[in-house]
């Protein structure tokens, strides 16, 4: 993540996720003083790279990182009511059976489980999925995943108890 941000500080983004998340971070900028440095391990980063660097330097440390965020064994299973996610195989299991999902049905799921407790707008979600490419898509295909989503993961996919709908807003992850 970079600190100059197009639309906004790299450094309260960096805060924001840190507040909900674990996931590996690492800054790659052209702020390359002390106190940058400082702050942004301060605030959570895992590592701090300065440009100009150089590929392979990159990448060593981007696996340094990795295998120090790495989590083992049962962490990697995340259990939800009568779901188990194990995020490590991107596997779905409900009641020990595997649920088969897309990979855009478990990306969902992942986004979805990562952000429970927290309403996640209908634009969110859609920058999410897709917006990784540039692809456009509408919001009808975000409702039809959902919709699918739901129909393998929900016992009464007209009584959610995992996916619930926030009218007017988006989804969030119920427990």
């Amino acid at each position: 993540m970079d600190i100059n941000l197009p639309d906004g500080s790299g450094l309260a983004l960096c805060q924001e996720i840190r507040r909900t998340n674990s996931i590996p971070l690492i800054f790659l900028t052209a702020n390359d003083t002390e106190q940058d440095m400082v702050t942004g391990f301060g605030l959570g980063a895992d590592d701090y790279i300065a440009k100009p660097f150089s590929m392979v330097v990159l990448l060593q440390r981007v696996k340094a990182v990795l295998r120090r965020t790495a989590t083992g064994g049962s962490s990697e299973l995340l259990q939800y009511k009568d779901i188990t996610i194990n995020s490590a195989k991107m596997k779905v299991y409900k009641y020990g059976q595997e649920i088969k999902l897309t990979t855009n049905e478990y990306r969902l799921l992942a986004i979805l489980t990562e952000n429970r407790g927290q309403v996640l707008t209908r634009r969110l979600m859609l920058e999410k999925l897709w917006d990784i490419e540039g692809n456009f898509v509408d919001e009808n295909t975000l409702s039809v995943n959902i919709r699918r989503l739901r129909a393998k993961i929900e016992d009464d996919p007209k009584d959610c108890q995992y996916i619930k709908t926030v009218f007017g807003i988006g989804y969030t992850w119920g427990e």
